[in-house]
């Protein structure tokens, strides 16, 4: 079926560039999709060869009485407007919880007062919640101002030193053992802080022994903090009796199953409740059981599916840990089909991986797992499968951005281990520690280093037969391409190939033979110019990934053949000059990262975008070149309302900068441009005209109101002029070079903005000017303004709303406020006597110049009076402290310092002092 679907695609294909072919070519392509006798009579055949196979599962299914289990209200039932992070509470833990911060923060063990480095292992079962517990405490306030440093380490079943370090240095460039155990102990030496070792299954003593040995360089009082199963590695580990975690009495089990089990509109009628009770007395206490079921059996409102849940004879099996995996497959199996393989699937994963939900969705469309729905994205059903899964559980720690775009999940270690069983005979690990042997007719997913794989024959390759996909999980760079290109012609089946950062160009000479591949991910090669025709040829290919392949400069002449193209990922690609012609004829595209305006008129332009409906993020490069002709045709992007981060490059690097004669045509771009209000994030650089890009609502649009907009970031755009008051949701806002006056003071008007990063200001020289005070104290102040520096003026409010403030590398700055901004707090009548109310964070960084009075710190900053600063870091100001001031600001500081502690105080004129 799939040879059929392709030449389908081909034909497409040829239909659409019949323009440029001769006729004869024209009539064969449209008539004769199959122009071989010999490829015609091989597809009957396998048209034949599954007709008479499905006939016979028909049959079989008569014969044996087989019926199809009806799960629609399942999916029906799921409940979109559920956060999944309103059922976080953690119940039953709370005195091994106090228990545990006591030991850490109080060392009430009894420990050795000569050991630096003290070792508390929390011990229990799989599915018990150690990790959910460490969770809470490395969390917790006490903790926190405790330590001076936090790190959380993530082992699971590979004790890898080298990965240890790596994880607390929150690096994954390879080096050297010897440069690693350097950096960690320049990261702790000394200093009072906490690892958590999570999931730790290493009984190797010695390994054990040398990690400590690193590790142990920190303050009295230093703390490694690990989960396990076994005891025999807690005894191993601990310098402190281990904690042994309990079973969750029968009440606190029902009040977590409980919570899940009736939120999707369940009757909570006495029938349910005592059903309900029994089963969560069968979970025996352990949570990740009560939670699964219970949020499975939120979906069922049929009491007698609930009954038989109850009734299953599973439940007697259950005596110790190995047992919660048939449990487990019980709820696997009450799952409706679609969700059961997309679980499944996920066993290509290592444990404990972060499983990036648009990467998952995109492998799941690729083998074909998620059913089309009429009316409805293929991803958006995808994105309900993903969240059905968390709901139950079978997903679990959900992460996302900032921007809302990028979210990732976990599988707990038991989860995982219900999806390798049932996909053990179809899942393999190519390893140093495997054997060829295990690539067996079955396998359909090999994740596999490089280095490996290559040593693998073409005669092995070909016993598999039926590989579907093909991920390597290394980073290193690949010497035997030679080989590489023999075997990959040995995989006619893929659908997946991911080979990031191991790839050069000679390598993907034969991808185009991969006629039913469907995802591809070649990202990091920076030794790519460009790529080879031949993957035009992967008409069946849905997502492209070349994230961070910094040295390429095009994309193929013909990726407009792409027919089936819905993701083309271009984000680091810095080098790429323009896009080919024809990009508007891929109309499945819903992502595009980056968009790059070529200088010649032939190149891709800017209107191919319209008829596009973008998601997610994209990036606009060289904006500055639309042309005339181009904005005649079209290029505003109102409609594009599944955009919500969206970035506006005007410049590219070898453009002569000429402010004057850039205005003028920067603001008709953007004029035309007709950015919609529905974004999330919009960013803006080397813009030169002083209006902002037309805003337009594409819902209300004489509304004025932009209810998404929270984040922007302004670089290098020296004219643009305030910003409009309404933007009300407008919480985050960098801005990067130089400025205007009026965009400064027009960010004071922002009601909810809470968090302003002010950097590279380098002309200016006082930030805050008398134009923030009440018209009716300006003219108290007027003496003040009679110097030379830039001043502000004309704004009648101030940040009420702002928590965290960032001045970084303003070289000539000398002061944070004007003169005049000084007695702010002394004018009668002045209704906001702090110019910031409430700031929680204050960074200054590499500011040689500035200077900081006791007053601006009490009076306008408010740093005192409320108590509300939680974090203070100023470094690079050598000048920060005036003489006639530096008593005064120094017993400041220290008692800043004393209130929030060495991790959230870094003032380097106080280094010299203890």
């Amino acid at each position: 079926m799939d040879d059929c679907t392709y030449a389908d695609l081909r034909l497409q294909v040829n239909r659409r560039n019949a323009f440029s072919s001769t006729w004869i070519k024209v009539i064969n392509s449209i008539t004769r999709p199959f122009i071989s006798t010999r490829t015609r009579l091989k597809v009957g055949h396998k048209i034949k060869d599954v007709q008479e196979k499905l006939n016979q599962i028909s049959s079989d299914r008569q014969t044996l009485h087989l019926r199809e289990s009806i799960h629609d209200k399942f999916t029906s039932r799921w409940c979109e407007t559920i956060s999944l992070s309103s059922c976080n509470k953690v119940y039953g833990r709370d005195m091994e919880k106090k228990k545990i911060i006591d030991i850490l923060v109080n060392n009430t063990s009894g420990a050795c007062a000569d050991k630096k480095l003290s070792v508390l292992p929390i011990v229990g079962i799989g599915g018990l919640g150690k990790t959910t517990l460490a969770q809470t405490v490395f969390n917790d306030e006490k903790i926190a101002k405790h330590f001076e440093t936090k790190i959380w380490v993530c082992v699971s079943d590979e004790f890898d030193i080298q990965l240890v370090m790596k994880a607390i240095l929150e690096e994954k460039a390879e080096a050297r053992s010897e440069e690693l155990q350097k950096k960690v102990r320049e990261k702790l030496s000394g200093k009072r802080y906490l690892i958590v070792l999570d999931d730790v299954w290493n009984e190797n003593l010695e390994a054990w022994e040398q990690l400590r040995s690193i590790l142990d360089c920190g303050s009295n009082g230093a703390f490694v903090l690990t989960t396990t199963r076994k005891r025999n590695v807690a005894t191993i580990m601990q310098t402190i009796q281990h904690i042994q975690m309990s079973l969750l009495s029968d009440k606190d089990c029902w009040l977590l199953f409980e919570e899940r089990a009736f939120m999707c509109g369940t009757p909570k009628t006495p029938n349910f409740v005592d059903i309900g009770k029994e089963i969560a007395k069968k979970c025996k206490g352990v949570p990740l059981v009560a939670k699964t079921f219970g949020g499975q059996l939120g979906f069922k409102s049929d009491i007698n599916e609930w009954s038989k849940i109850r009734d299953n004879e599973i439940w007697e099996t259950q005596n110790e840990e190995s047992d919660l995996l048939p449990i487990l497959r019980l709820s696997y199996y009450e799952l409706p089909y679609h969700l059961r393989r997309c679980f499944v699937f996920c066993a290509i994963f290592p444990k404990d991986a972060k499983i990036e939900k648009e990467r998952l969705i995109q492998l799941w469309m690729a083998h074909g797992l998620i059913s089309t729905v009429k009316n409805q994205e293929v991803e958006d059903i995808g994105n309900t499968i993903w969240k059905e899964l968390c709901w139950i559980s079978f997903f679990q720690d959900e992460e996302s951005d900032r921007d809302g775009i990028y979210e990732t999940c976990k599988m707990h270690d038991l989860m995982h281990d219900l999806a390798q069983s049932v996909m053990k005979d179809e899942c393999y690990r190519l390893d140093a520690n495997s054997s060829n042997d295990g690539l067996k007719r079955e396998i359909h997913h090999v994740t596999a280093m490089f280095d490996e794989f290559v040593k693998i024959s073409a005669h092995s390759l070909k016993k598999i037969g039926g590989l579907q996909t093909l991920m390597f999980n290394d980073s290193k760079k690949v010497i035997e391409h030679i080989s590489f290109c023999v075997l990959i012609k040995e995989l006619p089946t893929l659908r997946v190939l991911e080979m990031r950062y191991s790839a050069q160009y000679q390598d993907f000479h034969y991808l185009g033979c991969l006629k039913h591949l469907r995802y591809l991910d070649i990202s990091g090669n920076n030794e790519i110019n460009t790529l080879p025709d031949s993957i035009c040829d992967l008409l069946n290919l849905q997502t492209l990934k070349l994230n961070e392949c910094s040295s390429l400069k095009s994309l193929p002449r013909n990726t407009k053949d792409l027919i089936s193209l819905r993701h083309l990922y271009l984000k680091g690609c810095s080098r790429l000059k323009y896009m080919p012609r024809g990009m508007g004829q891929l109309k499945h595209l819903k992502t595009l990262s980056r968009f790059v305006i070529g200088m010649k008129e032939r190149d891709c332009q800017l209107d191919e975008l319209k008829e596009l409906d973008i998601c997610g993020s994209l990036t606009i490069k060289n904006l500055g070149r639309v042309s005339d002709a181009t904005i005649t045709r079209g290029v505003s992007m109102a409609k594009k309302t599944s955009i919500k981060k969206l970035e506006l490059l005007w410049r590219s690097n070898d453009e002569v900068d000429d402010n004057e004669s850039k205005s003028t045509r920067d603001e008709k771009i953007g004029e035309a441009l007709e950015v919609s209000t529905m974004l999330k994030t919009l960013m803006m650089n080397g813009y030169k005209g002083a209006n902002l890009p037309k805003l337009v609502s594409p819902i209300i649009p004489s509304a004025g109101v932009f209810p998404n907009l929270s984040n922007m970031m302004i670089s290098d755009c020296p004219k643009l002029g305030r910003l409009p008051p309404h933007l009300k949701a407008l919480k985050y806002v960098s801005v990067d070079g130089e400025c205007s006056d009026e965009l400064l003071y027009s960010l004071s008007n922002l009601s909810a903005l809470t968090h302003l990063v002010l950097g590279r200001m380098e002309k200016r020289s006082v930030l805050f000017g008398a134009g923030y005070i009440p018209s009716s104290s300006s003219s108290t102040l007027a003496d003040n303004n009679n110097n030379n520096e830039a001043q502000l003026g004309g704004v009648r409010s101030t940040f009420q709303s702002l928590q965290s403030l960032e001045i970084k590398w303003c070289e000539k700055l000398r002061r944070l406020f004007d003169e005049g901004m000084k007695e702010i707090s002394k004018i009668s009548g002045c209704q906001n006597k702090h110019f910031i109310n409430s700031l929680t964070e204050l960074k200054i960084w590499g500011c040689p110049e500035l200077m900081i009075s006791v007053e601006e710190f009490v009076g306008n900053l408010n740093i005192i009076n409320n108590n509300s600063l939680q974090r203070l870091s100023i470094l690079g100001c050598p000048k920060l402290v005036s003489s006639e001031d530096a008593d005064d600001f120094m017993a400041l500081l220290r008692s800043l310092r004393a209130r929030l502690g060495p991790e959230k105080f870094n003032v380097d004129i106080l280094l010299g002092e203890e």
